[in-house]
């Protein structure tokens, strides 16, 4: 599986996540597992994402400095 389908489907997945929390919530149930299966499916796509972004960092300082320059 591609990169971009990974990511992709774990979208997906965190979609279907944030659904049946959502029904959890409503009902009243207990929804901790849903939660941390939420939370670690996104910290894996943030390293997904980060890592195709070498240059994050310099963009992010560029704007950061060009809103005192400007």
């Amino acid at each position: 599986m591609s990169k971009n389908n990974t990511i992709k489907e774990t979208q997906k997945e965190i979609e279907i996540l944030n659904r049946e929390i959502d029904r959890k919530i409503v009902r009243g149930l207990s929804y901790k597992r849903e939660a941390q299966r939420h939370q670690y499916l996104r910290v894996q796509l943030y390293k997904m994402t980060r890592s195709s972004n070498s240059f994050g960092w310099m963009s992010k300082s560029l704007s950061f400095v060009s809103t005192f320059i400007l």
